[in-house]
């Protein structure tokens, strides 16, 4: 079970990671990580850093904020919005989304970590027509 202390230090890593540091994700990740969002699963440890290595290429600036951690056992519970800002979304200005992360603990380390987040508000709607297309839809349904 993971101690309040060992979630804060993930969350202390998470808001310090950027492009030079993502060979030390074994600092948080089991070595038999399962890593899932909307888009993707990654399984393992040295698959996880190629995508962190791959997914950070280009990030200008991201953050997290955190809010407070609910602990059940072996898995933590956590919301947070993160604000990215990337080239290719959103013209390069900042894109904000919320989201929530289901962290399962094992080995005082992350074994699976599933993130929940609105994958239109994070990349469709910043696309230039896709993100008008989308936003018309949202309105028109009320």
């Amino acid at each position: 079970m993971p101690t309040q202390a060992q979630v804060e230090a993930f969350f202390d890593f998470y808001k310090k990671l950027d492009k030079t540091s993502t060979c030390d994700l074994g600092q948080i990740y089991h070595a038999e990580i399962t890593f899932t969002d909307p888009f993707h699963r990654i399984e393992g440890l040295t698959a996880l850093i190629s995508y962190f290595d791959e997914l950070y290429a280009e990030v200008k600036a991201i953050d997290f904020d955190f809010s407070e951690a609910d602990i059940c056992g072996s898995r933590v519970w956590a919301q947070w919005c993160m604000t990215l800002v990337h080239p290719k979304l959103n013209r390069g200005r900042p894109v904000q989304v919320e989201g929530c992360s289901r962290l399962d603990w094992a080995d005082d380390k992350v074994i699976q970590h599933q993130d929940f987040f609105d994958a239109g508000a994070m990349l469709y709607e910043q696309l230039p027509w896709v993100g008008a297309l989308i936003r018309y839809i949202r309105q028109r349904m009320g």
